[in-house]
């Protein structure tokens, strides 16, 4: 079929041989504000990444946390860890107690020196007991058994020990500790047994035990035994971690009951009083991290605060994870330390809180920047 249309019937569409057509308007008339929001609508993606691509070149920002001064707590000695007296995230003051720690070898070595010291303090000069017959030494039952148990302890510590050094859980300076105080308690045990056996009375008349052992060599091993005992008395002080200052429990490093050598990290706290922001800034960035560069810090919330880059970068790190986007994952970026102009408030000194900082607008470096890339 061939249609033709006529100049005059395209200027005036309504008419046909001079007449006109009353044609009825459009059942469905779509307003025009509603094709206008259909564009805008298919269009936003476009615009929001035209928008990204302005911002990244003309607007320098960095993602960021919050940053509480960091305090470490170590283990002053090996032991065990006997019980958690705090949790994630608490606040404690200082003295507060973190965590109570238990070396069953340093309470059996007290009672061994008490009861040793209580021999000594009881015994007879020689001067006194010249006919003294062969006695045997004054070890009770009790030191005997609680040496035996010291040893049974120590025997199983060293395997347990061992058994972590095979599997790489464990070094070798707490291997040899472990074997240093198995050999020690045996040691012990073996000097315990041996006094507890009579002493021979010799065939020729000659001096006896007690007149061989002299006064003055008594006082001087209690001497020795009362220091001992002071410093285990400030071992088992030492034993009881108590927090150093005010601040808030970050991470608590040990379980209950686990095997820990010196030094280790026992919790780690932060303090609030003392906090900072931690950005991350691309590295073509490094002329907006000048000390003293006024900046803005934006939160999550939306609330703002301002604050200046408080030293010059000296580390580059990976970006976390969960700041990155998807472009920037496992990029090294350069650490930034911000420091607000005012307090900030209470509600938001949170470690790890994740923000955004602004450094400023400027489109000659902008533009720099875009060419050299």
């Amino acid at each position: 079929m061939k249609v033709n249309f006529s100049p005059s019937q395209q200027e005036n569409p309504d008419r046909e041989g001079g007449m006109k057509i009353p044609y009825a308007p459009a059942k469905r008339a779509i307003p025009k504000w509603k094709w206008r929001l259909l564009v805008l609508l298919l269009s936003t993606p476009l615009l929001f990444l035209i928008w990204r691509v302005a911002s990244a070149v003309f607007f320098v920002t960095a993602p960021g946390v919050i940053s509480l001064e960091k305090v470490s707590v170590n283990a002053p000695l090996p032991a065990t860890v006997a019980r958690i007296e705090v949790q994630l995230g608490a606040s404690v003051v200082s003295g507060d107690i973190l965590l109570r720690l238990d070396d069953p070898a340093l309470e059996q070595r007290k009672i061994l020196l008490s009861a040793e010291m209580e021999g000594l303090r009881e015994g007879v000069p020689a001067a006194q007991t010249p006919q003294a017959p062969a006695p045997v030494a004054s070890v009770s039952k009790d030191r005997l058994r609680l040496a035996q148990q010291n040893t049974e302890y120590q025997r199983a510590y060293r395997e347990t020990v061992r058994s972590l050094f095979k599997q790489g859980a464990a070094t070798r300076a707490e291997l040899n500790e472990a074997e240093d105080r198995h050999r020690q308690a045996e040691l012990t045990l073996v000097s315990l047994r041996e006094s507890a056996s009579p002493v021979p009375q010799p065939v020729a008349q000659g001096p006896s035990y007690y007149e061989l052992e002299s006064e003055a060599q008594r006082k001087n091993r209690i001497h020795q035994i009362e220091a001992e005992l002071k410093l285990l008395d400030t071992r088992s002080i030492q034993l009881t971690i108590r927090s150093p200052e005010n601040a808030r429990v970050l991470d608590i490093f040990p379980s209950e009951g686990e095997i820990l050598p010196s030094g280790a990290p026992l919790v780690l706290l932060g303090r609030p009083q003392s906090v900072q922001v931690v950005a991350y800034l691309q590295p073509r960035h490094l002329g907006y991290a000048q000390p003293g560069k006024p900046v803005t810090v934006r939160f999550s919330d939306g609330s703002s605060m301002e604050g200046r880059v408080s030293s010059a970068p000296e580390l580059a790190v990976r970006i976390p994870a969960e700041l990155s986007g998807v472009l920037d994952e496992g990029k090294q970026m350069l650490l930034v330390k911000v420091a607000f102009d005012e307090p900030l408030p209470d509600a938001l000194r949170v470690e790890g809180l994740p923000l955004s900082v602004h450094f400023g607008f400027s489109i000659r470096q902008s533009l720099s920047l875009f060419e050299h890339e």
